[in-house]
């Protein structure tokens, strides 16, 4: 928004991600060995992404890891939440820990340009401050924070009378900065690196083993990844369950996959997950019946 008078803070009902709250006392322990990042490493001002990966290596969801002062929050899409409760119980066994889907927390998004007043918002990509009872972590993109809010203040706090955004708008720029957000139909077909969750700091490789530890390393200490993930546009408008393979316009050939779309207004954004792009230009585009054309275009 750059035109005078309007509004540059808006605030996001987010639905469409969930929270597993994990408790007790082996919580950090258990964390550590089914989560790619290193969770020794966090404090309740730092954050990160992560991957709760099966014994192959695949990304069964990415997460986002909260630490609290009572354990962790991992935060992740909806759609995923009875699978990661459902898989993470069966590694808990004798552990002393409590995986539990919180009630009475609400997740909202909050984009601002210039700051709220008597609210310190954090500055550095996935730190988190607290102010009014509420967690702000700071996302990998300009002015766009997270919010962790208990259900029963959020009527009253601070940001209640700012001006709302669809959720449509809050994806579009999630997939806009890279962020490899994913819902349950692309669950378990790639391994970290090929969702740059490396890049975005969120694999330890020195902190030992963790579920699907082997794979991740393997390919890590072996090389590049044979597929990666690219940010990439249309002009067309696309279903966000459009289910089809990337392909070589020239040859025809299957390039690779999408991992998750959004619309918004006239564009529509994409992430894809390509064979890794050599130097020479490739025109792509959907196996779909109207062969849509996209472009690779930078993170924003």
């Amino acid at each position: 928004m750059t035109a005078q008078n309007q509004p540059t803070t808006f605030l996001y009902h987010l639905n469409h991600l969930a929270i597993i709250e994990v408790n007790g006392e082996d919580a950090c322990q258990f964390l550590q060995g089914q989560l790619t990042c290193n969770i020794n490493e966090l404090t309740q001002q730092k954050t990160s992404i992560a991957a709760f990966c099966n014994a192959k290596g695949r990304v069964i969801s990415t997460l986002l890891i909260i630490k609290t002062q009572l354990g962790f929050f991992l935060i992740l899409p909806a759609s995923l939440l009875g699978t990661v409760l459902k898989k993470l119980q069966m590694y808990v066994l004798r552990a002393k820990v409590k995986l539990t889907e919180p009630k009475n927390i609400a997740i909202t998004g909050l984009t601002s340009s210039n700051g709220i007043v008597d609210i310190s918002l954090p500055k550095q990509d996935f730190f988190c401050t607290e102010n009014h009872e509420t967690l702000f972590i700071k996302l990998p993109s300009a002015g766009r924070f997270l919010c962790i809010v208990p259900s029963n203040k959020l009527a009253q706090h601070p940001f209640a009378r700012l001006p709302s955004a669809p959720v449509a708008e809050w994806r579009f720029e999630d997939i806009s900065s890279g962020f490899p957000w994913f819902e349950a139909s692309r669950s378990e077909q790639f391994i970290p690196q090929m969702l740059n969750i490396d890049q975005l700091g969120g694999i330890s490789f020195s902190k030992g083993c963790y579920t699907g530890q082997e794979i991740v390393a393997r390919t890590h200490y072996l090389g590049k990844a044979k597929r990666q993930l690219y940010l990439a546009e249309s002009n067309e408008i696309l279903a966000q369950d459009t289910d089809v393979a990337v392909k070589d316009a020239e040859s025809g050939e299957k390039y690779g996959d999408i991992l998750a779309l959004e619309s918004y207004g006239a564009i529509t954004r994409l992430l894809v997950v390509l064979q890794t792009v050599d130097d020479k230009p490739k025109i792509l585009i959907l196996d779909n019946q109207q062969h849509t054309p996209i472009k690779l275009i930078p993170c924003q």
